[in-house]
């Protein structure tokens, strides 16, 4: 049987799947399962891409071996999704990396930070999430659609897409349907700016409070691990700033765990 490896390559709006050919088995569809993978659990090892890192570790490695100096100048363009539409704007600053599991490619896109699931082989658009947040959205010090999504799955079939929005709301999406998971936080939500202060204990406003996040949440076991950001630059004027923080919320159900201050 032929193997069919991807390459995924993120430019200014457009997510674009770069193929190769060789004699093997294909990789990651189905997911099989490998010497040193957990069964049921996503991993490099099977020819998928599970983190923005591609593994706790930060390895940035996958072992596909396809591709390589012989035959880089002879890969084609398989097929491309454009981000324009995902948001009342076209983003030019696309950043984010996919990640990859049992198939399926994940990302974000747009200006509005769309998360959307894409068939690997095809390019196909199975679902899309967005949340038009408004005056909280155009608020946010960190804008456009981010570094990427987070997978969270317990192993036996239980699979979620883990978002931070541009307003700074921690999202869990079924990875299957797009729908969020009821069962987490309010209908599928916490609401992050809940919580962050400014001096000693106001509550900042849920709308213009100053905190964001572009980065991707750290899933560790059944831990979602998420830092905060602010406005980028040191042009600071004022003492009265949300005071950053990163904080640790149950996979399943979006309980805090803890929290860490990092300003008293």
């Amino acid at each position: 049987m032929t193997r069919l490896s991807f390459r995924i390559v993120v430019s200014a709006g457009v997510l674009a799947t770069t193929l190769a050919w060789a004699p093997f088995r294909v990789a990651g569809l189905p997911r099989q399962s490998t010497a040193g993978a957990t069964a049921g659990l996503p991993s490099t090892k099977n020819g998928e891409w599970p983190m923005y890192t591609a593994d706790l570790r930060g390895s940035k490695y996958s072992p596909l071996d396809q591709i390589d100096a012989t035959n880089f100048n002879k890969l084609e363009v398989a097929w491309r999704f454009k981000t324009d539409n995902l948001g009342p704007r076209p983003e030019n600053k696309l950043e984010g990396t996919p990640i990859m599991a049992g198939g399926m490619v994940y990302t974000t896109g747009g200006s509005r930070r769309a998360a959307v699931a894409l068939d690997a082989r095809t390019g196909e658009l199975k679902w899309i999430y967005s949340l038009d947040e408004g005056l909280r959205a155009a608020s946010a010090p960190r804008q456009l659609s981010g570094r990427g999504l987070s997978y969270w799955t317990d192993g036996k079939g239980d699979d979620r897409i883990v978002l931070v929005t541009i307003g700074y709301r921690l999202v869990e999406l079924n990875a299957r349907t797009g729908q969020p998971v009821a069962g987490f936080g309010k209908n599928g939500i916490v609401d992050l700016k809940e919580g962050v202060i400014i001096g000693k204990d106001t509550q900042i406003d849920l709308d213009r409070g100053e905190i964001g996040l572009h980065s991707t949440a750290t899933v560790v076991n059944d831990t979602i691990i998420v830092g905060s950001s602010m406005a980028e630059g040191l042009g600071y004027r004022y003492s009265t700033n949300a005071k950053g923080l990163v904080r640790a919320f149950d996979a399943k159900t979006g309980k805090q765990i803890w929290r860490f201050n990092t300003i008293p």
